[in-house]
């Protein structure tokens, strides 16, 4: 069962993915609502990663289109210092190692946007361990362990975006 928000939030990009996938009609359906309620945000960093996976100039288009109809929220570069900060916050348990720095960007982002992430990504407990993090699973960790040929399709393949922000 998808988390249940009740404000707007920054979405990672594994979380897109899954809700496109096709196997699983209830994330789409989830996905869609909180975007229908406006509680979907993206960053520039986000849009970047969407607009990546398009196959084609016309699909990156497209994509980057419908990704501009969401509220987005700023990415400063003051952020830069932050991330730094945190990353060295890390090292002592060896996680600066293991978290891309694209993650910890967004992380930082939300964080400094004082608005909850949602992802599906063990990263961002480890970032949350040091950091003012707001974090929520979109679903519980694990729920796509049990099938080992269980990875997120491809969002360009399908559509990023159901919906523009509702406000």
């Amino acid at each position: 069962m998808p988390v249940e928000l009740d404000q707007p939030a920054l979405f990672d990009t594994g979380v897109w993915t899954w809700a496109r996938d096709r196997r699983f009609p209830h994330l789409a359906e989830w996905f869609n609502a909180e975007v229908a309620a406006g509680r979907v945000l993206v960053c520039d960093l986000v849009v970047l990663e969407l607009t990546r996976l398009a196959p084609n100039e016309d699909r990156a288009q497209r994509v980057a289109e419908r990704l501009d109809a969401f509220e987005s929220v700023p990415m400063p570069s003051t952020l830069w210092s932050r991330v730094r900060e945190v990353q060295l916050l890390m090292a002592p348990e060896g996680d600066h190692r293991r978290v891309p720095p694209a993650d910890l960007l967004l992380a930082v982002t939300a964080e400094r946007a004082d608005v909850p992430l949602v992802h599906y990504d063990r990263d961002y407990e480890r970032i949350a361990a040091v950091a003012d993090l707001r974090h929520e699973w979109f679903v519980e960790d694990g729920s796509f362990a049990s099938d080992q040929r269980t990875r997120p399709a491809d969002v360009a393949n399908g559509s990023p975006t159901c919906g523009t922000k509702g406000r």
